[in-house]
């Protein structure tokens, strides 16, 4: 059996990325490991701005801050005896997962997914599928409670004939 040393927690803020980071947690007491929370984010590009013009330094600046706020908040309120790592990634959330995963040389990563189906995981696509498919370590995913407007459909369900 591998062992288990460091575990990737990538977040961004869910319920799914909170349940994953309790597991995480749990597999890290049990192997005694330690734990990189991680969060990748992204700098929105308006090409016909609604609003004055922000320049992207600013913005940039404002979304580190905030998201660095949360990471650390969102670890010191988890450590629970695990030592917890932060780091803060600017790029596609994918793409920055699988590096962070190099970078701090994970033997798991733990994240959570949002179960989006249909329409709205064409559209959005799905950041978990691409890490699973793409990592070169072993990923575990959770499914937290379905997002407003985007509940999972039940397959199996069959509609009643009258």
């Amino acid at each position: 059996m591998r062992a288990i040393n460091k575990i990737l927690v990538p977040t961004d803020f869910s319920p799914a990325s909170n349940e994953a980071l309790e597991a995480a947690l749990a597999f890290a007491k049990k192997f005694q490991a330690s734990i990189v929370l991680m969060h990748a984010y992204q700098i929105p590009i308006y090409a016909y701005p609604s609003q004055s013009l922000v320049t992207v330094s600013d913005l940039s600046i404002h979304a580190e801050v905030a998201a660095m706020k949360a990471l650390e908040a969102a670890a010191a309120a988890q450590r629970a005896g695990v030592p917890i790592q932060t780091a803060l990634y600017l790029g596609a959330p994918w793409e920055q997962i699988l590096k962070a995963a190099s970078e701090h040389e994970v033997e798991l990563i733990v994240m959570g997914s949002r179960g989006l189906r249909g329409l709205p995981r064409a559209l959005l696509g799905s950041t978990a599928e691409r890490v699973v498919r793409y990592a070169s370590v072993p990923v575990m995913t959770l499914h937290g409670p379905p997002e407003p407007g985007f509940e999972a459909v039940d397959e199996r369900a069959t509609p009643a004939h009258t």
